[in-house]
């Protein structure tokens, strides 16, 4: 037997089936652990650095904010690639492989300025920052923002059928906290130990403390090593409204098939819109604020508050939503991204603040479910590598062009809210479409 056939055995380094209590609560906490590490590739994760590198590095907002744009794009075109090598490897190899390769690139990018030195010696300064930084931001966002999350999701749905949405919502409390606080802490850590020591720690937190864990305890499905989903030994046998959409099914769809249906187009947007406004805010969210003259003192401030709403939010929301049709979400998550921009423009009182923090809030727990909890639920599991991996190219797309659109927007109008006024009026728009889909699916016959 191979090495690597040999650490990636089910049985190895142990059982799940000598376990006590069901391994899918194992897997549950796996999946938190994975989605942890994924921090330092998302926005939230990147805002606290954005003024560090743009103040050293010399590069002005639109050069960097491009630069994050092509590397999240290019990363981004590679997910359909990588969804297919997912349903032929396996999770356990994807998450663990792709948790190595962040690791690595943590430690990378707390040595970017002596890389870009380096450089520096046969090529032009410009270049040799601009090649070196998007380098690093590629690969934080090709692992973090999209490989881990992917392969995670994928881990949880393949276990948790009937409960999906409350799977998701419950593991949204932890995420909501992780994400929430993430940027505080890590603007603490950026401004104790610098930007490079910052990451340089992350990237040893991610490879000493958080890989062996996920590898360890990682398995491909149920199926493979003969036990039951769901988080428990019997599955349960309550029939509801989301669990007749899944069951409705009648076939698991090819990508093809699933491409040519309204719910994944509406489904994919609804993701993709509520990623822009929450990528877009996060990284430029101190000079957004500058702008409003908002009522607070540090930006960084308004996260954990973001975290609690999204964490209680996402939890009710997400066991109703198992027993009522995933399309409803729909309604809320466009509803819910017109009145986010409508608030923000009103930061520079308290009321105006807090309510957009709580729809911030709501927002984050949303963007949760309706990026992941759909595709099992309306085109079964057999492909679900290919389906997800194409509806997060198109989430991914919008969340790449949301910090250089906002750039352009202030550097072009001398405001940020031309854009933020266009994209209320696409929710809106959204919304209305939705309502129809909606009305138009309940009029069908079962």
């Amino acid at each position: 037997m191979s090495f690597d056939l040999k650490i990636f055995a089910p049985n190895f380094p142990f059982s799940p089936k000598r376990m006590s209590f069901s391994y899918g609560w194992v897997i549950f906490f796996t999946y938190l652990c994975a989605r942890a590490i994924t921090v330092p590739g998302h926005s939230v994760g990147l805002c606290p650095f954005t003024e560090a590198l743009i103040e050293n590095l010399h590069i002005p907002r639109t050069h960097f904010s491009n630069i994050l744009a092509v590397a999240t794009l290019l990363s981004t075109l590679l997910l359909p690639l990588f969804g297919t090598i997912f349903d032929h490897i396996g999770i356990r190899r994807a998450i663990t492989y792709s948790a190595l390769m962040l690791g690595l690139t943590l430690l990378f990018m707390g040595h970017i300025v002596s890389a870009i030195a380096s450089l520096k010696n046969y090529i032009s300064s410009s270049t040799a920052v601009t090649g070196i930084l998007f380098s690093g931001l590629f690969l934080l966002k090709l692992c973090g923002q999209n490989l881990i999350p992917l392969a995670s999701r994928m881990m949880l749905l393949h276990w948790y059928d009937k409960k999906s949405c409350t799977a998701l919502g419950i593991s949204g409390v932890f995420i909501s906290i992780t994400f929430g606080c993430a940027p505080k802490i890590i603007h603490l850590l950026v401004k104790k130990l610098g930007y490079l020591n910052a990451w340089i720690l992350l990237g040893f937190v991610t490879l000493l403390g958080f890989l062996p864990i996920i590898w360890a305890l990682c398995r491909d499905n149920p199926k493979s090593i003969g036990i039951n989903r769901n988080g428990s030994k019997d599955e349960c046998n309550t029939v509801n409204i989301a669990e007749e959409e899944s069951a409705n099914i009648s076939h698991d769809y090819t990508l093809r098939q699933a491409l040519g249906t309204f719910d994944f187009w509406i489904f994919s947007l609804a993701a993709a819109t509520s990623t822009f406004a929450s990528t877009g805010l996060q990284i430029h969210i101190v000079d957004i604020f500058r702008e409003t003259h908002a009522c607070i003192a540090d930006p960084f401030d308004i996260f954990p508050y973001i975290a609690i709403i999204s964490a209680i939010s996402g939890v009710l929301f997400s066991i109703l939503q198992d027993r009522f049709s995933i399309r409803y979400c729909l309604l809320v998550i466009f509803s819910t991204n017109a009145a986010m921009m409508f608030f923000l423009e009103n930061t520079f009182t308290s009321w105006g603040l807090w309510f957009f923090v709580f729809l911030c809030g709501f927002n984050w727990a949303l963007y949760g479910i309706v990026y992941a909890a759909p595709w099992p639920k309306l085109f079964g599991k057999k492909y679900l590598g290919r389906i997800m991996s194409t509806a997060a190219l198109i989430v991914s797309f919008f969340a790449s062009i949301a910090p250089s659109a906002l750039s352009y927007a202030k550097k072009d109008f001398g405001s940020y809210f031309i854009l933020t006024r266009i994209f209320l009026f696409i929710s809106v728009t959204c919304f209305v479409i939705s309502t129809i889909h909606i009305k138009r699916k309940r009029a069908l016959p079962s």
